[in-house]
């Protein structure tokens, strides 16, 4: 495996966290913001409507009972990072890489993308490989694949880091996945998605994704996307090369 294609596989893993991270599903407002108890239709067309108004926000991705991985395989096991909308990203992720755990920066600005190399840590320019639009673009991204999701659960009240929110699950098939993942897994997989939308703002604290969305991944793989600090000022600059 060429270090070039190495690069490509964890710049998409961590394009995957940073803005599959703005996930989620579609809503209405009036229930949601009088306090009653929403539906899941009304939820969701609230959530979409609202995190079209989001400038920025934190999410923090870990990967439970992860499946093995074969020397020609960059698996992710957690990152972090902040994301500026439409398409500023930065953040940093710890994959496995050969069988050995290292940690990545990453950081997209515009069409610019920059990684650190994990052997000698130095920054790094990568070119065509994801304009972080076609992920945070609610219409097209991952808040999109809400609308391919089957049997949508009713909310249900739950807290997330303290924050109340209503739980809302549902089930995806892996393929809607695999432009992030890189797929790898038997036709007609399907994956357990369960998200907690705020009750106050009716925007996107948890996520979690359970079942085999990429190579190597078994039926108890769970991917946890954790978000916060909306809106809050954060400057992301592309790093001096």
């Amino acid at each position: 495996l060429g270090r070039t294609l190495i690069f490509t596989m964890l710049f998409l893993a961590g394009a995957l966290l940073f803005t599959g991270c703005s996930l989620p599903w579609q809503h209405n407002t009036t229930a949601v913001a009088n306090g009653t108890k929403p539906t899941a239709q009304q939820l969701l067309t609230a959530l979409q409507k609202n995190f079209r108004g989001v400038s920025a926000f934190h999410v923090v991705m870990k990967v439970d009972n992860p499946g093995s991985v074969t020397a020609q395989q960059v698996q992710i096991r957690s990152a972090n990072g902040d994301v500026v909308m439409p398409d500023k990203v930065k953040g940093q992720a710890t994959v496995i890489l050969s069988g050995q755990s290292v940690t990545v920066n990453l950081i997209s600005v515009g069409g610019n993308q920059f990684i650190t190399d994990p052997i000698t840590g130095q920054w790094r320019v990568i070119k065509g490989l994801l304009d972080p639009r076609t992920l945070t673009n609610p219409d097209t991204g991952i808040l999109s694949l809400i609308n391919k999701a089957q049997n949508v659960s009713q909310p249900s009240d739950d807290t997330v880091n303290g924050v109340p929110c209503w739980r809302v699950t549902g089930q995806l098939n892996a393929r809607y996945l695999a432009f992030v993942t890189g797929g790898g897994v038997p036709a007609g997989s399907m994956l357990q998605m369960s998200t907690c939308i705020g009750k106050a703002d009716s925007l996107p604290y948890q996520l979690k994704v359970t079942g085999q969305a990429a190579a190597g991944d078994t039926a108890k793989t769970t991917r946890t996307f954790l978000l916060s600090n909306y809106n809050e000022n954060v400057n992301i600059a592309a790093p001096k090369i």
